[in-house]
């Protein structure tokens, strides 16, 4: 992780956030977010852990006093790279959203991360759509602010994580967001652990399913872990079924990737099998296509 990429990084965001300056819906006084976290302390983590929605909400800038989260953005009027990467260092050690972060932080706990210093490992959060607060949030926006702000911030997305190379990436989000993620798969999406009962023990009228997919970002694969929202991250679950869920993520990244790699090449291989002749279905066990996709992925 270089600081002259992540310079290129902030220069991009700040270019993003003027260029939807003569947009209604920027919330005004403010800074883009080009994460949330202590960069230092992610970095030096024995697990990396990020997570991401789609764009910051107007209560990172409150009203009347619109940089109690980021002081040192507030102050930084000469958008000095290195100044505003500490700002967004200082998040959670200043004035945190916590009642929006906290969905997100009972399952960072499962797996042995936070968002602050109360774990082994520390995670940052990070932004798909846009590093650009909006009001109203990006549900709401309509269809030409929304083209217009993520136009930019797709591609800066991908290039900060090509940066931050995390090992596991957590979102939830609605989940036609999921075709935003341009990084090469590894696999197809499958479950890892469907909730079938709510906290009190009753049964759900439909199981919440947690599910992966191993991508590759900067020439490693990270396990990218996918929960529907309700609101908030992980909503659908109490705080006991966030912790669970993250315990059970922290031991599928500890499978090996080839083993879900070779599971899916083999699904793929039945299912283009089945799609031939009787005589090559029978000679034909593992395609091409798949054994190229295992050699890239040894």
């Amino acid at each position: 992780m270089t600081m002259q990429r992540l310079s290129e990084q902030v220069a991009l965001a700040w270019g993003t956030f003027d260029s939807a300056a003569g947009r209604s819906c920027r919330v005004t006084t403010a800074a883009p977010i080009l994460f949330f976290g202590d960069l230092d302390a992610y970095r030096a983590s024995p697990l990396r852990v990020v997570t991401f929605g789609l764009n910051p909400s107007r209560h990172e800038f409150p009203t009347g006093t619109p940089f109690r989260r980021f002081p040192l953005a507030g102050s930084n009027r000469d958008r000095d790279p290195s100044r505003y990467l500490d700002a967004m260092s200082a998040y959670f050690r200043t004035a945190p959203y916590r009642g929006w972060f906290v969905s997100f932080e009972r399952l960072l706990n499962g797996m042995g991360a936070s968002y602050y210093a109360y774990e082994a490992s520390t995670a940052l959060h990070t932004d798909i759509c846009s590093p650009v607060a909006t009001d109203p949030t990006w549900s709401r926006l309509d269809r030409i602010d929304r083209a217009a702000l993520e136009s930019d911030d797709g591609p800066l997305w991908h290039m900060l994580l090509e940066e931050l190379r995390p090992q596991i990436v957590v979102l939830s989000v609605v989940r036609s967001h999921l075709e935003r993620i341009s990084f090469t798969p590894g696999t197809d999406w499958d479950l890892i652990h469907a909730f079938t009962r709510t906290g009190d023990g009753s049964l759900r009228s439909r199981p919440y399913e947690v599910c992966r997919r191993w991508y590759q970002v900067a020439g490693a694969w990270t396990l990218f872990v996918f929960g529907a929202a309700a609101q908030k991250p992980f909503g659908l679950l109490p705080d006991s079924q966030r912790r669970k869920a993250g315990e059970l993520l922290r031991e599928a990244y500890r499978v090996a990737p080839e083993r879900c790699f070779y599971r899916f090449c083999i699904r793929l291989a039945a299912s283009e099998a089945s799609k031939s002749s009787p005589a090559r279905r029978s000679s034909t066990l593992i395609s091409g296509r798949s054994r190229m996709r295992l050699r890239r992925f040894a």
